[in-house]
């Protein structure tokens, strides 16, 4: 009689701990999807800043407005990857990831903003960072700062893209600065074959 009692006890302990687990999982699993989904959100507040007045039709000097908004959002990007980690999809869960306001949110706001990046080794020290982690790919880097060399033109009128991204090829009179830009953040010097010539003197 005395051990059924035990057993008894005994079983009914083990059914309050497993049943105090399933809840503490269900539990924490409710708590990390609530916080996916408020990043997630953010994004998609950044990504509708900078889409929106892109693409507002008919709305007077809204050139204006568009370098002070790209900062601001730049910095917003820069705060998000310095607490949480560049978007990716551990951070922010598979559904959410899928969502284009998202996934492109980071990536389009440096692609407006490269100059901050170029010009502030400080802010693209934390990007390089990201690569190291590998929740940002080092060649999409690269796009984003070909971007700021890409719609600067030299002397003669070339392109002054270094970094061999998809905005071009560098000018092989480029190429010791080239091979300089991408070892800073992790990239091989580019094969001759990826280099043009361009018009000089």
């Amino acid at each position: 009689m005395k051990y059924l009692k035990t057993l008894t006890l005994l079983s009914v302990v083990l059914f309050l701990l497993q049943t105090c687990k399933s809840t503490d999982i269900k539990g924490s699993a409710d708590v990390i999807r609530k916080r996916q989904d408020s990043l997630a959100f953010e994004l998609c507040k950044i990504y509708g800043l900078d889409q929106g007045i892109r693409k507002s039709p008919g709305m007077p000097n809204k050139w204006n407005f568009m370098l002070p908004i790209d900062s601001i959002n730049f910095f917003k990007i820069l705060d998000f990857t310095k607490t949480h980690g560049f978007p990716n999809k551990k951070i922010l869960g598979q559904e959410n990831y899928s969502h284009e306001c998202v996934q492109a949110s980071a990536i389009a706001i440096l692609l407006h903003t490269p100059h901050i990046l170029v010009n502030n080794k400080e802010y693209l020290d934390v990007f390089i960072e990201e690569t190291n982690k590998e929740t940002l790919k080092k060649e999409t880097l690269a796009l984003i700062l070909d971007k700021y060399y890409a719609i600067r033109r030299d002397e003669f009128g070339n392109r002054r893209q270094l970094y061999g991204s998809q905005f071009g090829k560098p000018c092989k009179k480029f190429r010791r600065e080239s091979d300089s830009v991408r070892a800073v953040i992790g990239l091989a010097p580019l094969p001759d074959s990826l280099f043009v010539q361009c018009k000089s003197k």
